[in-house]
């Protein structure tokens, strides 16, 4: 039963890594994952390559060796939550394409409502409520503010080029061949091409399993994002298995400098990553403000609705949906 309870939170987790703004590490947080998550991936270290490895031996002391290891690092449960993540980035990587393009404001919506009401999960985790914890969430959820205004400022000079680019497509056309002569060449695999992705892999995982940074918006702002759901979509393995390599490595080095301020910084930490939280909010507000260039849509800022229609009803009705089940995962967490 704990098996399937913790495949349905990897698949929680993993949907709310494909959402650029929306923290896996927030969902992992609010789900009394988090900490458990990061003491089991900090236990694997050389020895555990090599009680794998020993399998090969085929003898009675190297199993041994290999099933205390595989205790060590949780194995049961890093599968379960692993298979549910990976299950639901696959299944969604269409779908949340979709709706990102075509609904985006209740889909925002629905990731707010689930942020909002999660704040309340790793403030309940600090031992002693003061100046210490306080201080970091504010200069967190500061940082945060600051990383969305450079994104909105990066997208209003997107669009600027994008509207240049218009201009002189044409042109453009005429001298370096057409569009589709271009994505032909595009869709070669480079050695920088592979780089690109095993570093986008490495960073991306880094912020994923930080509450309130999203490792999608942090990829959104490398630029690789799309070309990831693409690949994801189309099973491109050559740029999955290299995004995945990249993650792992990432995933390894910085769940120990974690393990290490939680041992050493607690409240501060916790406090630090109620911040991001926090932070968020400003991150995920549905509605924006957004320029039409190259028929891409590319949003801007935040805004507030100046009507109440059909697309408020819904993204508030969405936002709804999102709190309730919140806060029936903290009522399930606290029994």
């Amino acid at each position: 039963m704990n098996i399937i309870n913790y495949f349905l939170k990897g698949i929680a987790i993993g949907a709310a890594n494909i959402i650029p703004g929306v923290s896996g590490g927030t969902l992992a947080l609010v789900l009394g994952l988090y900490e458990r998550i990061l003491g089991a991936v900090n236990n694997i270290r050389p020895s555990t390559a090599l009680a794998v490895l020993g399998l090969f031996r085929f003898n009675a002391k190297a199993l041994e060796r290999f099933k205390e290891e595989m205790k060590k690092i949780d194995i049961i449960f890093l599968i379960a939550i692993g298979a549910g993540a990976i299950a639901s980035i696959a299944a969604l990587a269409k779908l949340m394409t979709y709706l990102l393009l075509n609904r985006h404001d209740p889909t925002y919506g629905f990731f707010f409502g689930l942020v909002l009401l999660s704040t309340a999960a790793p403030y309940r985790l600090i031992k002693k409520k003061s100046w210490g914890a306080l201080i970091p969430a504010l200069a967190a959820a500061a940082f945060l503010i600051a990383l969305s205004s450079f994104n909105a400022d990066a997208m209003k000079e997107k669009a600027a080029r994008a509207a240049n680019h218009e201009q002189t497509q044409l042109h453009d056309e005429s001298v370096h061949g057409s569009p589709a002569e271009h994505s032909a060449a595009e869709r070669g695999f480079s050695a920088g091409k592979g780089l690109f992705f095993f570093a986008a892999g490495a960073v991306s995982i880094s912020a994923m399993i930080l509450p309130g940074i999203s490792g999608s918006f942090i990829l959104l702002l490398m630029g690789g994002y799309f070309d990831m759901l693409k690949a994801i979509a189309e099973r491109d393995w050559s740029v999955i298995i290299l995004f995945c390599f990249g993650c792992g490595i990432g995933l390894l080095l910085f769940t120990r400098l974690l393990a290490f301020l939680f041992k050493k910084f607690h409240d501060q930490t916790l406090g630090f990553l109620t911040g991001l939280v926090i932070g968020s909010l400003w991150v995920i507000w549905p509605f924006k403000s957004w320029e039409l260039a190259g028929g891409e849509k590319i949003y801007t800022g935040n805004i507030f609705p100046p009507v109440f229609a059909l697309n408020e009803i819904l993204t508030l009705l969405a936002f709804l949906a999102g709190a309730v089940i919140i806060i029936l995962f903290l009522k399930l967490e606290k029994h």
